[in-house]
């Protein structure tokens, strides 16, 4: 059975996506089976995984997945970067509709089924507010990962993603876990910065969550292989980026 990873965030600006597809490089790098979910109507995340194959029209995403009118399978799309399930800008128009529909937010959950045998990690990015999209994702996740930023707001509004979570816990995912919080574009030369990783971890045992040791120091590397849809391991394995997500990596397959 597959590990499912929701990476979380209700805040934009994060590095929430660049997180996504790093944690899912690594793991195929390393050699697991890798499927990405990209649950953002945004889509920036396909774009990465689409710049490496030419789409062909009428392409099926999870738009058709959410809708019913395609099985999860159906629309895997294998690309030179990895298999994913393209996110698709219909879905902006759906989230309402999803949050009052009945198992509107398990629709997600119920798809992977098909898939779950197929690989050994499901890796889903989220769009920036607590949605459809979001707890669709939470709600087929094994475990929770969030980036956050080194800043005082950014701290300050976990409470309502971890009450999110705990709510879908109680009802029905009792499973789910939080793998953990990790602080993402730090920046070890600003004393904010360097103040905020000092009080996470006091903050996390406050508030039942798991820091991670490793932070993601901002490096333009890791900007320049996403948008060049190339892997950062495979092109820049020993910038500081990549040695910061492959420390990601590793505590997070001890975690879970």
């Amino acid at each position: 059975m597959s590990t499912k990873i929701a990476i979380t965030n209700a805040k934009g600006g994060v590095a929430k996506t660049t997180t996504a597809l790093n944690i899912a490089d690594a793991l195929m790098y390393i050699g697991y089976k890798v499927l990405f979910i990209d649950l953002d109507p945004q889509a920036n995340s396909t774009s990465v995984y689409e710049g490496t194959t030419l789409r062909s029209e009428g392409e099926k995403t999870l738009f058709d997945v959410m809708e019913g009118t395609s099985n999860i399978k159906d629309c895997i799309q294998h690309t030179e970067f990895g298999d994913i399930v393209a996110g698709d800008s219909r879905l902006a128009e759906k989230d309402a509709e999803y949050q009052v529909k009945i198992g509107g937010n398990k629709i997600l959950k119920k798809s992977l089924k098909e898939v779950d045998k197929d690989y050994d990690f499901i890796i889903m990015d989220t769009p920036p507010n607590i949605g459809a999209f979001m707890q669709n994702a939470i709600y087929a996740a094994d475990g929770c990962l969030c980036p956050v930023l080194p800043k005082k707001f950014a701290i300050d509004g976990l409470g309502q993603l971890l009450d999110t979570i705990d709510s879908i816990r109680d009802d029905g995912n009792e499973k789910l876990k939080i793998y953990g919080i990790v602080l993402t574009i730090y920046d070890k030369r600003n004393a904010q910065d360097r103040d905020i990783k000092e009080q996470l971890p006091e903050l996390g045992e406050n508030l039942g969550f798991h820091v991670f040791n490793t932070e993601i120091r901002t490096c333009q590397d890791v900007e320049k292989a996403l948008a060049e849809c190339k892997s950062l391991f495979r092109t820049k394995g020993n910038s500081n980026g990549a040695a910061d997500y492959v420390g990601l990596v590793k505590e997070l397959l001890e975690v879970i």
